[in-house]
């Protein structure tokens, strides 16, 4: 039988949470390249480790999973952790992701 959650292991979870959701905001994924830590080694492996999300008894609790993992699929990529240092860079994927949701307009 497995241990019941510790309140250091749900605090862990609700941490871990707050953050990846975060990873969905494009001004936020901006903010991190300009502060470096996407040249940090040891953040990367962080990024990594964070694909635990994708695992369908932690997907359910994302609020938007598909631009949460698209992130983090993103953040493996070199090129891209060049290009988001740049602002416009940020604004064009937010506006990119404002329009996906936008309900179509009726004719």
């Amino acid at each position: 039988m497995a241990a019941a959650p510790t309140l250091d292991d749900k605090a862990r979870f609700e941490i871990e949470l707050e953050f990846v959701q975060c990873l969905a905001n494009p001004f936020y994924l901006n903010y991190l390249a300009q502060s470096k830590y996407l040249q940090d080694e040891a953040f990367l492996q962080y990024l990594e480790y964070l694909d635990y999300w994708r695992q369908p008894e932690y997907v359910k609790f994302l609020i938007y999973p598909s631009f949460t993992l698209n992130a983090l699929d993103l953040l493996r990529q070199p090129q891209f952790r060049q290009d988001i240092l740049s602002p416009d860079t940020a604004k064009k994927i937010m506006d990119d992701m404002l329009l996906s949701i936008q309900s179509p307009k009726e004719a």
